[in-house]
């Protein structure tokens, strides 16, 4: 069969959800491509390509680029089979009814989306199939977590480098893991615990060889400078896998990496392995810097002194950091927000990003909003940024311009924390500007580039990748509103 994988736009992480379905397929003489909506005519890439599927992954916001798009190819080809997967098919199903789409995948894909193909190849019902529910409503459940991650092929990563900039781009990304066993609220990561609740373990971990053979393939094949693992939790002590790959990793690939931990696991013998391994830059969230906010709401479950003490204990071994947090909380006060910004002064964090809340289906705070009464689900009026204006009605317009101009400003205090009173007791008052904008920008490429992820570009490379991220970051800083107005125009 011939699928066509359909993504709304090319950020500069990795899909490696869509790369691992990928290479699945062609393993079983599949053969798959990739169509790019902000970049292509999705209809004459289907007309041109003739796939028998086509299929989507994406998160909450995101999918409403999904249905939009099938809506104009089921009137175009009304016999294409149309699939999607991802967080918002699995924890927001109805999906299926509310729009035009053939079937949703539940969860993992790993065994449901190959059989799937092979009973479609020989026209068999797939209603049956468990983690595939199709538009007659039926599903037959959640088949049981993939174990044994080292029996999956690397991801496809030809897909997406082979057609698109990703290829060149010199940092790449990867998972040495799946699965967290934390319960945050504002998170997904709770609701797939209960998904898979006695379906097998959910920390599951490949072994240290199979992640250096991956890295390595990479290496040897395309650009590679920086290497960026995104596990929900890349390590929680200092433990027998850990020592094995600070050591095979060092030796075998000597490269720079980030990864991300929580700041009540960092430890001073975490931050010297990760060190010696070759970690540049380490992300924990703080997320609120008002203690009930963080415990109580969120379910952080740490302390101020332990998010300060991890913070100073990485710039100690000099691991620059990534904190990230989240402003506009429910019921939340400015005053709240100046906190959050105030603690990661105080931690001394390298580079910090101040997103807004946005509540997501079927998620604990999610829930909370909606019982409350300052969140009418709408999920496909969510922007797909979370870099934007509070959703909730708990908050007035002035509140939401005040919170959003924190959320851009943010930045500027953590690189030069002099600028604090200025901001919290000055600009964050005025209209949200343009300058505010460039402000944040800059300070985030420039950020980025000598902390988070430092790597040699090259004037050519440094203009792409420049051009690229200011279309990124005006796309995640304007509203939907005007967004839906630009592209009906």
């Amino acid at each position: 069969m011939k699928i066509l994988f359909v993504v709304q736009a090319i950020d500069y992480i990795d899909p490696v959800g869509i790369m691992q379905i990928s290479a699945l397929a062609r393993g079983r003489g599949h053969s798959t491509h990739l169509g790019v909506l902000t970049r292509e005519s999705i209809i004459e890439k289907i007309r041109n390509l003739k796939p028998d599927m086509v299929a989507y992954g994406g998160s909450t916001g995101e999918h409403k680029y999904y249905v939009e798009a099938n809506k104009r190819i089921k009137s175009e080809f009304p016999d294409m089979f149309t699939l999607m997967g991802g967080p918002h098919a699995t924890f927001c199903p109805e999906v299926i009814e509310q729009s035009s789409l053939d079937a949703i995948c539940i969860g993992e894909g790993d065994e449901a989306f190959p059989e799937l193909l092979s009973r479609m190849e020989r026209g068999e019902d797939i209603s049956t199939i468990k983690n595939i529910a199709t538009r007659n409503g039926k599903t037959s459940g959640i088949r049981d977590l993939y174990q044994d991650l080292d029996s999956l092929p690397f991801p496809d990563r030809d897909l997406f480098y082979q057609t698109t900039e990703l290829g060149r781009w010199p940092l790449k990304s990867f998972m040495a893991s799946r699965g967290c066993p934390y319960s945050c609220t504002y998170c997904f990561n709770h609701v797939f615990r209960k998904l898979y609740h006695g379906k097998g373990k959910i920390i599951r971990r490949h072994s240290v060889d199979y992640v250096i053979e991956e890295v390595l393939a990479i290496k040897r094949r395309y650009p590679l400078q920086f290497v960026k693992f995104y596990d929900d939790i890349f390590t929680y002590e200092v433990d027998d896998w850990l020592e094995d790959f600070a050591r095979k990793y060092r030796t075998r690939i000597g490269l720079p990496f980030h990864c991300l931990t929580r700041a009540d696991l960092m430890t001073e013998d975490m931050a010297k392995v990760l060190k010696e391994a070759g970690c540049r830059s380490i992300s924990m969230s703080i997320e609120a810097g008002n203690e009930h906010y963080r415990d109580d709401l969120l379910k952080r479950g740490m302390s101020e002194e332990q998010i300060v003490k991890a913070f100073h204990v990485c710039r100690k071994y000099g691991i620059n950091t990534f904190s990230n947090n989240i402003l506009a909380l429910p019921y939340s006060t400015i005053k709240n927000d100046i906190e959050t910004l105030d603690l990661n002064i105080k931690a001394r964090v390298s580079f910090a990003e101040f997103p807004i809340f946005h509540p997501y289906p079927k998620t604990e705070l999610g829930d909370f909003c909606i019982e409350k009464g300052i969140y009418k689900p709408d999920y496909g009026g969510l922007h797909m940024s979370y870099m934007n204006k509070s959703p909730l009605s708990c908050f007035t317009e002035k509140e939401k311009d005040i919170q959003r101009n924190l959320s851009t400003l943010g930045l500027l205090v953590i690189w030069f924390p002099r600028s604090r009173n200025l901001v919290v007791n000055h600009l964050i008052y005025w209209r949200h500007n343009k300058l505010f904008f460039l402000t944040y920008y800059v300070l985030k490429i420039y950020l980025n580039k000598t902390r988070v992820y430092p790597m040699k570009l090259g004037f050519r490379g440094f203009w792409r990748a420049l051009r690229k991220s200011l279309k990124l970051e005006s796309f995640k800083k304007t509203d939907e509103e005007a967004l839906a107005k630009s592209q009906r125009a």
